[in-house]
């Protein structure tokens, strides 16, 4: 795993804006550090978290289909953020393309997809803007407040550090997976992919954890950005069937799929992975176990820049080659996933 940031595509692309964008100079984050920008609110110490994000490609390709997934997914894109920042929500603001053939009904249901996703995250959307295409768009700008000293963010971790997530992983991929397969209801339908931003659980991880971020794009791929930005690689210990959440568990033993396939392709579950200092792991537990917090232990932070998996069998995988291997077949998902199987089995 190289650890150069321009070897992936989606950070050469953020980068190249900022050839030509200025920084504001009170800014407290550097690019790529957080999940969230963040700015001094005056005559306090608490930073204003901001984020943006467009739920579009997901639609396109296929993953979401009803108008209550895509009104879910719009808003809790961006409240994750802010929960892989620690930031407390203050609202959100929508702007919703509807498709131009959809009567009223679409919009009520990404309206009780919005609602549902916000109420879940103790927020409210503040207002938008309403416009009209050949398909179905939402763009979201969540907005938060995070004390300065208690900010969670990507860089921090060293080798050595313990991995954890805030709950099994793999539902992304799962729901990725119903564009190609005909997968029954009854073993993972779109209305079972409905994450949660992580706000409660963030708040318990300041003041333990090293770096966070979420897995909206997959484990392989937090795991990739992390150890760019910190220097480090990471092992997976446990056997991945432990780590997958329990329906996509019946969706790998009913297609025969690899268990690493859930955590490799582009399409997450937006849960938060961070690390702990080893020295801080009973402390952390303790007070995880006292909030009613089960954190999952996945693994730790190595020296080296690789991405083990411990298996059985043990693999290593290359996350630059993974992250960039959609835009690399221009969006051919069946192509995708005959290629991403090939990397991932060696």
């Amino acid at each position: 795993m190289s650890l150069a940031m321009g070897s992936v595509g989606e950070n050469r692309l953020l980068s190249r804006w900022w050839q030509t964008l200025s920084r504001h100079p009170a800014q407290a984050n550097l690019l790529h550090e957080t999940d969230c920008e963040l700015l001094p609110i005056e005559g306090t110490d608490d930073l204003l978290a901001l984020t943006i994000d467009t739920v579009a490609e997901e639609v396109a390709l296929g993953f979401y289909r009803e108008p209550e997934t895509i009104g879910w997914m719009g808003a809790t894109v961006s409240l994750s953020d802010l929960a892989a920042t620690g930031a407390t929500p203050i609202g959100l603001l929508a702007s919703v393309t509807l498709p131009r053939a959809a009567d009223a009904s679409y919009q009520d249901g990404v309206a009780r997809g919005l609602e549902a996703a916000c109420r879940a995250a103790g927020t409210h959307v503040l207002g938008g803007d309403t416009n009209f295409a050949e398909q179905a768009a939402i763009a979201t700008v969540a907005v938060g407040r995070v004390p300065r000293d208690r900010v969670l963010r990507r860089v921090g971790c060293s080798a050595g550090d313990l991995l954890y997530a805030t709950g099994p992983l793999g539902a992304g991929g799962s729901c990725a997976a119903r564009a190609l397969l005909p997968i029954p209801a009854e073993v993972f339908c779109e209305r079972d992919y409905r994450p949660r931003a992580r706000i409660a659980e963030a708040r318990l991880l300041s003041g333990f954890a090293s770096a966070c971020m979420d897995t909206s794009d997959g484990l392989v791929a937090t795991l990739d950005q992390l150890g760019r930005l910190n220097g480090v690689g990471f092992v997976i210990e446990r056997p991945l069937l432990e780590i997958l959440e329990e329906r996509s568990r019946r969706l790998a033993a009913l297609f025969d799929l690899d268990p690493l396939l859930f955590f490799a392709q582009h399409h997450g579950e937006f849960e938060l992975v961070f690390t702990v200092p080893a020295a801080r792991r009973e402390g952390f537990e303790e007070h995880a176990r006292q909030a009613g917090l089960s954190p999952l232990f996945l693994g730790r932070a190595l020296p080296e820049a690789i991405l083990r998996f411990a298996g059985p069998p043990p693999r290593e995988v290359d996350g630059a080659r993974i992250r960039n291997l959609l835009e690399e077949v221009g969006g051919d998902l069946g192509r995708y996933l005959v290629e991403l199987g090939q990397i991932v089995s060696g």
